[in-house]
């Protein structure tokens, strides 16, 4: 008996050992990511999957958070939301603390999409928690991220609601990092509303507030130098704007692909062009495009299209279980209370209840992959405007630029001169001439037979003829299209009558984008 009890306690403490050893590995896994996240992003993302491949089952949800996180901050927001989704369908009505955490990440995941909106949902959700929570600096940031939100989208009131909310907690609560969040978005709201002398006194505040607390954090440091290099580049003030948009090169990891590098270089560019250094403005603009390209918005945007349809459809398959199982037990109740209905008639009822419900998911499942191939293609569509516009920004930029240095030129000495050519030569080098090639490289991937098409029904259109076609087939307005081809919203005007004639649509009532459309 007594070596049958020392074989049970021995098996126990094994399982025990190896547990507690599957948990360490999993979590210097994790650490080493953290680590090395914005140094070496192969190697953090290695050892996430070693996280994976080791974590104990029962700690799997944290390991979604943990590594969402991780995707967050290295700018993966499609994989960041999905291993979110991941999460909270573990942690839902199971675990509020952790929820908040997945919620949290949701909400800057959102904003730093631009999906705004959504954002919101989330920080409401986060401030209704902290609230109960009665947790005074997660309150406050959800305050300031609200206010933030709001101001995004313009609506004023509601910003300066939650912005003033904010402030009025540092009353009777102190803590200077938070404090200069606070004061400088709120020194940003108040430029937005026109009020400069306000905005430079709460922008100026946050700063001095880091600088007296001798406060060394990057994250707060950045925001701070951040809003006063865009408030002075605003409002024309060289030295200043160039001052603090070079602070920001301190608080951030060089050549890192982020958007805070972005955002840095960004606002660096700006600051040289507004002190006429065109060759550093140049100089800065071409890394910023490079960092710009490499974070692939666009291509990661329509994943995470993907992934909205996908997490709110499993989202509201869940909620639809948890009613079909309310109502199975009320048919439970009822069935035991009926005692005289007939088993026949209950069998009857269930099959064709099940009947039904398999009928309604099977429509839903239809209509949820016909949603998803709609937004792809729409998705793709916006890509292939939203470039072909950036592209255009981009040339009017440097032939902007171009026409500075060359009126520069003209004032300076000979032995200036070559320098002087030598820069425009690499500014036109490095501008792209076939963007008209490039649009309809991207166009043909998406609606390949249209040319072919129209070729067939109308061969005697010019190649102007089939890009205006193109547009409209794309839904483009007239302000647009003519902002694409550089002429004015008349002449695209007079484009479209003429188009029309030569398609023999002058004496009907056929919308000519209609026609195109369904080419």
């Amino acid at each position: 008996m007594g070596k049958r009890f020392s074989f049970i306690v021995l098996l126990l403490c094994s399982v025990l050992f190896c547990f507690g050893q599957n948990k360490k590995e999993y979590e210097q896994y994790i650490n080493t990511a953290n680590e090395l996240k914005f140094k070496d992003w192969p190697k953090a993302e290695l050892n996430i999957q070693k996280a994976r491949k080791s974590v104990p089952e029962n700690n799997l949800g944290d390991f979604y958070i943990e590594a969402a996180k991780i995707y967050s901050d290295a700018n993966y927001f499609d994989i960041a939301l999905d291993y979110s989704a991941r999460a909270y369908h573990i942690f839902l009505d199971k675990d509020e603390e952790k929820t908040a955490k997945i919620d949290g990440i949701f909400a800057y995941t959102y904003s730093q999409l631009n999906d705004t909106p959504r954002a919101i949902a989330y920080y409401k959700k986060l401030l209704n928690f902290y609230q109960k929570q009665k947790k005074q600096t997660e309150t406050i940031k959800a305050l300031n991220n609200l206010g933030n939100a709001y101001l995004v989208l313009s609506r004023m009131d509601s910003s300066r609601y939650y912005f003033e909310k904010s402030l009025m907690s540092f009353e009777n609560y102190d803590n200077p990092v938070l404090k200069a969040f606070v004061f400088s978005n709120f020194g940003k709201f108040n430029f937005q509303e026109g009020n400069t002398a306000k905005a430079e006194s709460y922008l100026l505040e946050a700063r001095d507030i880091l600088k007296n607390n001798a406060i060394d954090d990057k994250k707060s440091n950045y925001q701070v130098n951040y809003n006063l290099a865009n408030f002075y580049t605003e409002i024309k003030n060289p030295e200043k704007a160039l001052l603090y948009a070079k602070n920001l090169g301190n608080y951030v990891i060089p050549n890192t692909v982020s958007f805070d590098n972005t955002n840095y270089l960004k606002t660096l560019y700006k600051a040289y062009q507004l002190n006429k250094n065109y060759q550093r403005s140049t100089e800065t603009f071409k890394k910023y495009d490079s960092i710009r390209d490499l974070l692939n918005i666009e291509e990661k945007a329509v994943n995470v299209e993907r992934l909205k349809v996908k997490h709110d459809y499993e989202l509201q398959k869940r909620l639809d279980k948890i009613e079909q199982d309310r109502k199975n037990m009320l048919y439970v109740v009822m069935v035991i209370i009926l005692l005289l209905v007939s088993a026949i008639c209950i069998l009857l009822l269930f099959n064709f209840r099940n009947k039904a419900e398999k009928l309604r998911l099977e429509k839903k499942l239809i209509e949820n992959r016909e949603k998803e191939l709609e937004i792809d293609n729409q998705m793709k569509e916006k890509m292939l405007v939203y470039k072909s516009m950036e592209q255009s920004k981009i040339e009017e930029i440097f032939k902007s630029l171009l026409d500075q240095v060359n009126v520069l030129k003209s004032k300076l000495k000979d032995s200036e001169i070559d320098e002087v050519s030598r820069i425009i030569n690499e500014i036109k080098l490095n501008t792209k001439q076939d963007s008209w090639g490039d649009f309809e490289y991207h166009f043909l991937n998406i609606h390949e037979s249209f040319y072919e098409n129209l070729d067939r029904k109308h061969p005697g259109l010019t190649n102007y003829d089939k890009r205006l076609a193109a547009m409209l087939k794309l839904k483009l307005s007239t302000k647009e299209i003519s902002h694409l081809l550089n002429v004015t919203p008349k002449t695209i005007e007079n484009s479209r009558t003429r188009l029309r004639k030569k398609m023999n649509l002058t004496n009907t009532k056929e919308d000519l984008a209609q026609y195109l459309n369904e080419l």
